[in-house]
């Protein structure tokens, strides 16, 4: 065994390490990779460099944009507002038709933007239904994982593992090559969700009200500004009691007006009543330094703290969140949206103090409290998912007809074999582009440029890979395991060993690490290279047995109230019997 070789599986192991224990970004992680790669003489600056070029990355890019501009012009989100309303029928009938329109979207759009726009949807379908979103929301995530099957397009993994084909001469898969196999597995997960499945879901019961489930009560506090207070006459921006004490005003009655959701400019005055919130130490503190009292007349502190107009959220950390990575001191998120977060709830926990420290990550919730206006505004902002009934600012471009347009022209033209996908999909971005569907600087703004630099920094450990023969390595060492089973054993082997790795560690680490080796193995023993190529796709898509392997699993976490359990009991009996269909299905569509 060679130093290229020991270096290379080496630095596999220590990046799939760190992928697994999630202490650093996923991107940051990637991105290093090319670098120590180059630093240690296995790659060139050109090989280094290459997963910027690569067509799986540029093919990702450019359908992320495509998604973004159905997106600004209203489409997508014009689908779930119809899907809302529309008379499906009863509840269960009505959930059935939402997670077909879900799987027949996910194939032509990025299946988590798909998620961001159902899953308030899906929630409020369980308020109505009486039912707790438990029931609703992993069927959301599931279908939408099922439907990105589809086609080649439908998710990163499939671009991935089809790039990575065509820079070693197997281009021969198309837009819907896959999409029989594809087709197999939306019918047998529909199957099981709407039958064995649903008798496993979780029943979660939510609490009655945002107060309760955040466990608010204990942490709020109506307080009465003295004539001795230092802070009569002060704006609140001045006293900057949130950074010296930890304390939130969420309102202010002043006589008979009310005043909700102050500003920073907002001016404290003798006789004002707070209303505050903030840890029970806190508290005290707070009040005996700034010389506040508790009324006279003291009123109960309702769900609305008293202030006319206020109201209370939850939102959601998206993907493309510019929370995402950061905390409110940093991010200025009071100042930006005239809004305060009072809680938050991060992997299940709790978190009522050191709010503005907090780091956020995809999937956490807020509890926020602002003005209808300013949580509109926050509906607006991309990254964030309200799961409350919050409208957000119609769109001034009403272009939806001219995208969806786009879009079809684009799955045609590449399905038809008239372009290749990446011509299709970047003629489709300028399209969007130059008919208003989607401005450049939204591209900048918005786009998940995450998947877009996770992808430029793992290609080329596959490249690595294949380049020093630790590739060659691996797939002998597959062979030696499952080689005896023949094309059978392989194909499962594969499938088995790309599901395990996406459900501690990324989908794409796992496609780009195992397809090179696929490859390698299928030549050795004279199999059809594109059968175990597909195993790996469809296994590195098969992220049902955890809630941390795919982000619209992530997403639906906390809402949903699951537990980690939850997603070993209804996601492994379905990964179970999609490895068997993969077992039978793939031998037969694509023979040696």
């Amino acid at each position: 065994m060679t130093f290229e070789i020991v270096f290379v599986l080496l630095l596999t192991v220590l990046a799939l390490i760190l992928f697994a224990m999630d202490r650093l970004r996923l991107d940051q992680v990637s991105l290093a990779i090319p670098v120590v790669l180059l630093l240690g003489g296995i790659l060139t600056p050109r090989e280094a460099l290459s997963g910027l070029s690569n067509e799986a990355t540029v093919a990702v890019a450019a359908m992320l944009a495509l998604g973004l501009g159905l997106r600004k012009t209203g489409l997508v989100a014009a689908i779930g507002r119809w899907a809302q309303t529309a008379p499906l029928g009863g509840d269960n009938m009505r959930v059935f038709v939402l997670c077909v329109i879900v799987a027949v979207l996910s194939p032509f759009l990025n299946n988590t933007a798909v998620v961001m726009v159902f899953l308030p949807v899906f929630v409020a379908l369980a308020d109505r239904a009486g039912e707790p979103p438990s029931l609703y929301l992993m069927p959301l995530s599931f279908v939408a994982i099922l439907g990105g099957t589809v086609s080649l397009v439908g998710t990163s993994t499939n671009l991935i593992v089809h790039g990575m084909a065509v820079e070693r001469g197997y281009g021969d898969l198309s837009m819907f090559s896959i999409a029989p196999l594809g087709i197999i597995y939306l019918v047998v997960g529909f199957t099981y969700l709407f039958t064995i499945g649903r008798t496993q879901l979780p029943r979660r019961d939510r609490p009655p009200d945002l107060s309760r489930k955040y466990d608010m009560r204990r942490f709020l506090a109506e307080l009465e500004v003295s004539a001795a207070s230092p802070a009569n006459g002060r704006s609140l921006g001045e006293l900057k009691w949130r950074e010296r004490y930890a304390v939130s005003v969420l309102g202010i009655k002043r006589g008979s007006q009310d005043i909700p959701s102050p500003r920073a400019a907002t001016k404290i005055e003798e006789g004002d009543i707070l209303y505050v919130q903030g840890a029970a130490d806190r508290l005290l503190v707070f009040a005996r330094q700034q010389t506040l009292g508790t009324p006279t007349d003291r009123t109960s502190v309702t769900s609305d703290f008293s202030a006319e107009g206020g109201r209370l959220v939850e939102v959601l950390i998206a993907p493309g969140s510019p929370l995402q990575g950061r905390t409110l001191r940093n991010h200025g998120f009071a100042q930006r949206y005239d809004a305060t977060v009072l809680a938050i709830q991060q992997h299940g926990v709790l978190v009522h103090e050191r709010l503005a420290d907090v780091e956020f990550k995809v999937g956490d919730l807020l509890l926020v409290h602002g003005m209808s206006s300013a949580l509109e505004r926050l509906a607006d902002e991309p990254g964030f998912i309200p799961m409350g009934e919050v409208e957000a600012p119609l769109q001034k471009r009403p272009r939806a007809v001219v995208a969806g347009g786009i879009m079809v022209l684009v799955v045609v033209a590449a399905g038809t074999g008239l372009f290749n996908i990446v011509t299709a999909a970047l003629a489709g971005v300028a399209l969007m582009v130059f008919t208003g569907c989607v401005r450049i600087d939204e591209v900048y703004a918005e786009l998940d440029w995450l998947v877009v630099f996770v992808l430029a920094g793992l290609l080329p450990l596959g490249f690595a890979l294949d380049k020093t023969g630790a590739a060659s390595l691996l797939a002998s060492g597959m062979l030696e395991v499952a080689g005896g089973w023949g094309v059978t054993g392989l194909t499962a082997a594969f499938y088995l060993v790309a599901a395990l790795l996406t459900a501690v560690i990324s989908n794409a680490a796992a496609a780009t690490l195992l397809s090179p080796v696929a490859i390698l193995a299928a030549i050795e023993v004279g199999m059809n290279p594109y059968a175990l190529l597909v195993s790996v796709m469809f296994g590195a898509s098969a992220s049902f047995i955890t809630p941390f392997g795919y982000q619209t699993n992530i997403m639906i976490y906390q809402p949903g109230g699951y537990r980690f359990s939850d997603f070993a009991k209804v996601g492994g009996l379905l990964n179970l019997i999609l490895l068997v269909t993969a077992v039978i299905f793939i031998p037969i569509l694509w023979p040696s």
